[in-house]
């Protein structure tokens, strides 16, 4: 693979100027000339840190950059996966998803965003926001409600890519009525629950410690989903069909446990 030697210090690139944003838009670059084709795998970690030098934080941003535009699928263990040659949106307006579907594609993605916000040097640090969402006028939490504190924690990241993936999520929870009225509906029986567990969120970002704040953020997580699922408990008949579905969801609480 051709060395970095294009990628100067603090080059603009349309993905931003931090090293990160510069690995992934180089790697982007290849990607769209044919150079990593759909099917190849991206180099090591080591070798990348070799050809451009960089933090292995910086490295793993880049990775998440692309998987947020719909490049790549890392696998633990393995590596990273070209899928595409183009940057996709999977999240168009024709997807078909579910609301735990939803709900881990947040997690995944917010608990990697707010690991490297923690771990941002100081100068760069994480921007404040506010310490709870803003209520309803009913005074109940709504999906807008925790659309608007994800997208705030998103933006301490620094990352612009980041934060227009996860804002895209939180944006289709609040706009579909299939999405939005079943987590309005949880979040009525446990929305006391998921305010205590969003300030833990809060109260974890100013120690910049990457472990705290990602138990934080998988913690609330986790309680998004358990109110959920309960909530889907309560109205089987109308929100599964089949033991099929059933099986499906019983094996997403057990993933989210873990």
């Amino acid at each position: 693979m051709p060395p970095f030697a294009s990628l100067r210090p603090a080059r603009e690139t349309p993905l931003g100027r931090r090293a990160p944003h510069r690995l992934a838009y180089e790697l982007l670059r290849r990607i769209e000339a044919g150079v990593l084709r759909p099917g190849d795998w991206l180099p090591a970690e080591r070798e990348l840190l070799e050809a451009f030098p960089a933090s292995r934080t910086a490295f793993r941003e880049a990775l998440i950059i692309l998987e947020c535009l719909g490049l790549i699928e890392s696998h633990l263990g393995v590596g990273s996966q070209v899928i595409a040659r183009r940057p996709t949106s999977r999240m168009g307006p024709a997807a078909s998803v579910d609301l735990v579907t939803l709900l881990e594609a947040c997690r995944a993605f917010e608990i990697e965003a707010a690991s490297l916000a923690a771990g941002l040097p100081v100068e760069n640090g994480p921007s404040p926001f506010a310490p709870s969402p803003s209520l309803s006028p009913s005074g109940l939490m709504t999906a807008r409600d925790c659309r608007d504190f994800h997208v705030a924690l998103a933006q301490a990241s620094g990352n612009p890519a980041i934060l227009a993936s996860i804002r895209n999520l939180w944006d289709l929870a609040a706009a579909r009525p299939a999405l939005y009225v079943p987590l309005n509906a949880a979040l009525t029986r446990s929305g006391r629950r998921i305010r205590a567990l969003q300030g833990e969120v809060v109260e974890a970002l100013p120690l910049r410690s990457p472990t705290a704040i990602r138990q934080a953020v998988e913690a609330l997580f986790g309680g998004y989903l358990a109110a959920v699922v309960a909530f889907e408990d309560r109205n089987r008949p109308a929100w599964v069909q089949g033991a099929q579905g059933r099986a499906q969801r019983n094996r997403r609480v057990v993933a989210a446990d873990q």
